[in-house]
C-alpha cells in the first residue's frame, strides 16, 4: 500500500509487476500510468519513483538482463490473460533466498516473457499499421472489403478491430467511413456544377447511393445534394 516511492535509479535492470492499485511512475522525460497488472521494465540508471493516491503492491525484480534487452527507456505492457508475468514475478520474490542457479532461470523466463510481451506489441502496432494503409489505398473501391482485410492479418478479429481503436480512438469502419465521406466533399467541392450524386458514391467506395446518403448526412449534418448545391 505504498503511496509514493522516492526517485532513485539502479545499476541493474529493474522489472516491476503491480499487483493492486493504479498510479504513476515517474521518469525524467515522462510518466507511465500504472494498474493492476501492468508490468514496466526500467534500463540500467534510469531515474524513476512511483506515486500512487489510494496506494499500491508491486514486486520488484532486479536483474542483470544486458545481454538480452536493449531498451534505452522504461517499457510498458500488460500482463497476458493467463497471468504468466504474476506467476514469475511471485515466484522470484518466494524463492528470493532460495538456490542462486534457480533464480538465474526464473530470471531468464522473465526475460522471454518480457521480449515476448514487447515483441507482441510491436506486431499489434504493425498489424494496425496494415490496416491503416490497405484501407487508405483502397477505399475508394466499392469492392473493397474491409473484414476480409481485418481477417488477413492473423488476429483474432474482435482482439484486432479493439486494438485498432484503441491505438486509433475509432473503429475500422468508423476509421474507413470518414475516408469514404471526406473523399465525397471534395468531389462535390471541385465538380459541384457537373457530378452526380450516383457518380460521387461511386468514386467514394459506396455502391449504393441512398446508404451513401444517409452516411453523408450522419457525419456532414446535411445530405450531399444539399452540400453539392452550396458550391455550385
Amino acid at each position: 500500500n505504498t503511496v509514493s516511492y522516492p526517485m532513485h535509479c539502479h545499476n541493474n535492470w529493474e522489472v516491476m509487476y503491480y499487483l493492486n492499485g493504479e498510479g504513476y511512475m515517474k521518469t525524467e522525460k515522462k510518466d507511465i500510468p500504472f494498474k493492476t497488472g501492468s508490468v514496466i521494465v526500467v534500463p540500467p540508471k534510469v531515474v524513476h519513483g512511483s506515486v500512487s493516491i489510494n496506494g499500491f503492491t508491486n514486486i520488484s525484480v532486479g536483474c542483470d538482463f544486458e545481454s538480452l534487452l536493449i531498451f534505452k527507456e522504461p517499457v510498458y505492457f500488460e500482463d497476458d490473460y493467463i497471468e504468466n508475468g504474476k506467476f514469475l514475478a511471485q515466484l522470484l520474490f518466494k524463492n528470493r533466498y532460495g538456490d542462486r542457479k534457480f533464480l538465474s532461470s526464473l530470471c531468464d523466463s522473465l526475460a522471454q516473457f518480457i521480449l515476448m510481451n514487447t515483441e507482441y506489441n510491436s506486431q499489434l502496432k504493425n498489424a494496425v499499421t496494415k490496416i491503416i494503409e490497405e484501407i487508405s489505398i483502397n477505399f475508394c473501391k466499392t469492392d473493397f472489403k474491409l473484414n476480409d482485410l481485418i481477417n488477413s492479418v492473423g488476429y483474432c478479429e474482435d482482439y484486432i478491430r479493439a486494438e485498432f481503436k484503441n491505438q486509433t480512438q475509432v473503429t475500422p469502419v468508423e476509421f474507413l467511413t470518414k475516408l469514404r465521406i471526406d473523399h465525397a466533399k471534395k468531389l462535390l467541392e471541385i465538380y459541384s456544377e457537373s457530378i452526380s450524386i450516383q457518380t460521387v458514391a461511386d468514386m467514394s467506395g459506396f455502391s449504393d447511393p441512398v446508404y451513401f446518403s444517409k452516411r453523408f448526412k450522419q457525419y456532414v449534418g446535411i445530405y450531399p445534394n444539399e452540400y453539392k448545391k452550396q458550391f455550385n
